[in-house]
């Protein structure tokens, strides 16, 4: 889950994080963001949502596979097709 927080800072510490992101190629906010993260023990090699859930997205259409509580089961050893 993500969330929204603003944060006001005066103009000369504002000045100082532009120039701290422009040198380093990112948005103030993404600098803001890494500081805070590393600051309260967030490390970037903690899975994304999308890393956790990467097995169960997607869609399958086919007529045979039940919907519902019953797909997963059905559908534990389908491996996807690569014909392209």
């Amino acid at each position: 889950m993500s969330g929204s927080l603003t944060v006001r800072f005066g103009a000369p510490a504002m000045r100082k994080l532009r120039a701290r992101a422009r040198t380093l190629g990112v948005t103030p906010s993404r600098l803001v963001r890494d500081v805070i993260e590393r600051a309260v023990g967030v490390t970037g090699g903690e899975a994304s949502l999308y890393q956790l859930t990467s097995k169960w997205v997607g869609s399958v259409n086919s007529s045979t596979a039940p919907a519902g509580r019953d797909a997963r089961e059905a559908l534990q050893d389908w491996r996807p097709d690569r014909r392209g």
